[in-house]
């Protein structure tokens, strides 16, 4: 729990005992939801079969370069990108990183995710459930092309996760008037 530790410490300890009740129920809700898809790793697959899980379960995080030419393969704006489909999370609270939203967090887009919503369901908001594909798959970001559910070596690997590429003050390149302590009205879930 080292990596928590700072995180942790600002909660009560009914809410850290809330919040590690959520990680558990979310790791078993994912266990579940990976019996119900079309995995490689099933069929001992070399190759993806587009089945959803990891856009489920694992939405990727784009390191900042990554960020604009998603928005200029969709013809938007940074500013746009970033307030239709992106949320501020963190694993620290002390470096802050965009990572896409998932479908049902519209509501927060742009804004820091509070930890309550951490844990939402909902497949990533650029995955296409009926027709199994990725809105922006040719600029996807390396996160995606790494998590590779038959062979998890590289996805083991933190330093290619997307959010080790952000630095504490990158997130105001992007959000530059950006507060740690600011959560955007939504929807509330008990924590």
């Amino acid at each position: 729990m080292q990596e928590y530790r700072s995180f942790m410490s600002d909660l009560s300890s009914g809410d850290i005992s809330n919040y590690r009740a959520l990680t558990a129920e979310y790791e078993s809700y994912c266990r579940e939801q990976a019996g119900k898809h079309f995995m490689a790793s099933k069929f001992n697959f070399k190759k993806c079969q587009c089945c959803g899980y990891c856009c489920l379960c694992y939405p990727c995080m784009p390191r900042p370069d990554e960020i604009s030419p998603v928005a200029e393969y969709l013809n938007i704006s940074v500013k746009e990108l970033i307030d239709r489909y992106m949320v501020v999370d963190t694993a620290d609270c002390q470096t802050f990183f965009l990572r896409w939203a998932k479908a049902g967090q519209e509501d927060i887009t742009g804004a820091r995710i509070p930890p309550r919503r951490t844990y939402d369901r909902g497949y990533c908001i650029f995955f296409d459930k009926d027709k199994k594909t990725c809105f922006i798959h040719p600029v996807r970001p390396d996160d995606a092309k790494i998590i590779k559910c038959w062979d998890d070596r590289q996805s083991r690997d933190k330093k290619l996760w997307g959010m080790s590429g952000w630095k504490q003050t990158d997130i105001y390149r992007f959000i530059p008037d950006f507060s740690t302590n600011y959560f955007r009205k939504s929807k509330e879930k008990p924590i």
